[in-house]
Formats: C-alpha cells, structure tokens, sequence
C-alpha cells in the first residue's frame, strides 16, 4: 500500500467511525423519530460511502458491495429527508418523497448490466443531487424564519451555515466520484471532502437536543401553559388573543416581525409568548390554524354556499390556492370543498 492509498483510507475509515458513533447515538434517543430515523439512514449511507470506493474493499467484497454502494448513493437522499423530518412537527411520509430514492438507485442499477451508460447515468444522478441540496439549503432558510422554539433556532442559525458547507461537499464529491479522477491529488481531495463532511456532522449532530427531534404532535393537542407566564406576559397574551379575533391572521404574508410590531414588543419575545403560552412550535401553523378555524365557519355557513374556493383563500391571505387546501386537508382530512358539501348537507 503506497502513501496516498494509506492516508486515503485513513481519511475514509476516520469519517466512516464518526458517522457510525452519530448513527448510534441518535439510534439512542427514545422513541425513535422520522428525523432520527432518517438521519441515522444519511449517516449509515455516509460511512458505506466513505469506504465502499477503496479497491481493497470491493476485491474483497466482490457483488455484496453493491446492496452496500446503493445505501452509499442514496444518503444525500436521506439527508433531505433528515432535514425535512427535523423541521416539520407534524412529518407524515408521503409515497412522492420516495421519487429522489427510486430515481438515484434505478440509475445506480442500471449501470451495473449496461456500464457504456454509467456516464449519462451518473450525470443524472448529481443533477438529482443537487436539486435536492438546492432544496434542502432553501429548507433550513425557510424554517429558520418561522421557528418559534428558542433551541430550534440555536440549532438553526448553525444549521443555515452548517447545510450549505455539507451540500457543497456532497456535489464536490458526487463531481469527482462521477468523473472517476485516480489522480493522487483528487483521491486525497476527495477523501478529505469525506472526513470534513463527517467533522461537520459530528458539529451538527452534537448540537442537537430532544426538542429538535420532535414527537409528531397535532394543533388540537396542544396545550396552554398560561400558569408558567408572568402576568406581563399574560397581558400580552390576551392583546395577542385580540388581534387575532380581529382578523390579523387575514393579512396576506404576515410575518412573526409584522405581528410584533403591531403589538409593538420584540420579536424574540413574541416568539417565547406563543411557544410557551400557546404550545406552538411554529409561526407558520399558528397563523393557517386560525384561517383554517375561520374558513370551516364560512364553509358551513349556508349564505356563503357558492363563494368560490379560491376567493375564499385570498381572503383568509393566502397568495394561492395550493397552500390552503392543503393547510385545510392537513387539519380536517378533508379537502375545502369536500368539507362544505359535508357540512351543507348536514345543516340542510
């Protein structure tokens, strides 16, 4: 074994240890989450990853590293999904999230009987890939916004640097994996990106605490917590209360920023009001819970019987017609129009 081969497996094996340790310390907490589950696939795929492409592994595994270099292929696949379990309380899978996994281990497979298409397969895999970095980055920015737990955020003002600097890393990587480089300096590069991509993780996982690995929870379990405020806190929630009566949800991209100045006290500290006083955990399912409640009025009130669905939306401040029936559906299993029949028939 020359110099470069032993540091490169070196650097390999370094990053394969690291992602098995987060794997069992996430494997760890009870009970076991989507995002848990989800990120110790990522961090599993990442350690296959990491040394599956060593010659002296695939000699010695011969056609068992294929079900192997399929888990390695599919973990930035994984890692969108860890992202999006992690920021959504309510995470329910959805048979469309399993396309990117299908598409990344058909064009794995397919080259194994065909390899004069490996190239064009390949090339569509890192178009694949980093779409969903793409996506994942847009995520994490997104969710930061609207977060209302204060160690969530913690977690998410690390994560807005840390999910760029892995992302980059995978396509450098998924780049010269594709372009099969054997230069010594790119194998090194390579290897190196690996073993950074694994210090990053271990930075990433190590932050984390139970409260960003959610239990699913719904908006009608929720509970208030008005005895753990103070009574200046109490006060606000009631001013809170008010404006929401009066219609503030209504107002077309209404941000956490807005509502607080019109309450005129900080951000920070309406944050805390609504997590803690309220029980949410996100800004977001705070405002669409009180369009859905004003929308399930207006759907059962007969005088309303042929108000256009989407007049409907735009006027609960919704800038389309897509995030509101599904905001609806999520909170009633019914789609708008579904619930209005229902609703009419029985008032009939």
């Amino acid at each position: 074994m020359t110099i470069i081969e032993l540091i490169e497996s070196s650097m390999r094996g370094g990053a394969a240890a690291l992602c098995m340790a987060l794997v069992l310390q996430l494997l760890a907490r009870r009970p076991i989450t989507a995002a848990a589950a989800f990120g110790s696939l990522f961090l599993a795929g990442a350690a296959v990853y990491s040394v599956v492409a060593l010659p002296i592994v695939r000699e010695a595994m011969g056609l068992y590293v294929i079900p192997f270099k399929m888990l390695g292929m599919l973990s930035p696949a994984f890692f969108w999904l860890f992202i999006e379990a992690l920021h959504d309380d309510n995470y329910k899978w959805r048979w469309y999230k399993a396309v990117p996994l299908i598409l990344i281990g058909t064009l794995y497979l397919i080259c194994i009987p065909f390899p004069p298409i490996a190239i064009y397969a390949k090339t569509l895999q890192l178009i694949i890939v980093t779409l969903l970095m793409g996506w994942t980055i847009k995520r994490v920015r997104c969710c930061y916004r609207d977060d209302l737990v204060a160690s969530r955020r913690h977690f998410g003002r690390a994560m807005r640097v840390l999910v760029p600097l892995i992302g980059v890393a995978i396509i450098g990587i998924e780049i010269l994996e594709t372009i099969e480089i054997q230069h010594a300096v790119a194998r090194i590069t390579v290897a190196s990106a690996i073993l950074g991509v694994g210090i990053i993780l271990v930075i990433s996982v190590l932050t984390l605490r139970q409260s960003l690995l959610p239990l699913s929870i719904s908006a009608q379990n929720l509970t208030l917590n008005t005895e753990e405020l103070s009574a200046a806190d109490r006060i606000d929630l009631g001013r809170l209360r008010d404006l929401m009566e009066e219609g503030a949800y209504l107002h077309s991209g209404l941000s956490i920023g807005q509502l607080a100045a019109q309450m005129n006290i900080p951000e920070h500290r309406l944050r805390k009001l609504i997590n803690n006083g309220l029980g949410y955990r996100n800004f977001a399912a705070f405002i669409n819970d009180h369009r859905i409640a004003d929308a399930k009025k207006r759907l059962a009130e007969p005088s309303f019987a042929r108000e256009q669905i989407t007049s409907l939306a735009f006027d609960l401040g919704y800038t389309s017609l897509a995030p509101f029936n599904r905001a609806f559906r999520e909170r009633t299993g019914q789609s708008p129009t579904e619930f209005r029949e229902q609703s009419l028939t029985q008032t009939a």
